[in-house]
């Protein structure tokens, strides 16, 4: 069961997948805030704590690959899944520093039993 309270960060910049999938954590609780750029997820998550961040791999100007190499080195806790179109190998992902991997298009109750688990390891993690 997700814990109360979950913020997540999304990162995707395609509007139409950025609000399916915004809509899908929201409608199962969970607070979101939604940029559509890598460089504007950094900058967010310097400002404020999130529970885990969800972000696109293939996006223009610095894709999920960088995002997720910067959120290491800056807050290196802090649990990333990856929701990619493109055809990218799952053991190549997970080595790249991302906790999970799904492939789009993605329902509601798949990305909530993917983000669960992240969520549930940092709080306890946060707690002691």
């Amino acid at each position: 069961m997700m814990p109360p309270d979950v913020h997540v960060l999304l990162v995707e910049d395609d509007e139409d997948s950025r609000e399916v999938m915004q809509a899908m954590l929201e409608v199962s609780g969970i607070r979101v805030t939604a940029v559509s750029r890598a460089e504007q997820a950094l900058a967010r998550l310097a400002g404020e704590p999130f529970d885990a961040v969800v972000t696109d791999l293939a996006m223009p100007s610095q894709s999920g690959f960088w995002l997720v190499g910067k959120i290491r080195d800056r807050f290196p806790l802090l649990p990333v899944l990856a929701v990619t179109g493109h055809p990218f190998p799952r053991a190549g992902v997970l080595r790249a520093g991302f906790d999970e991997h799904l492939q789009k298009p993605v329902d509601r109750e798949a990305l909530c039993a993917a983000l669960e688990p992240l969520v549930v390891r940092t709080r306890a993690a946060r707690q002691g």
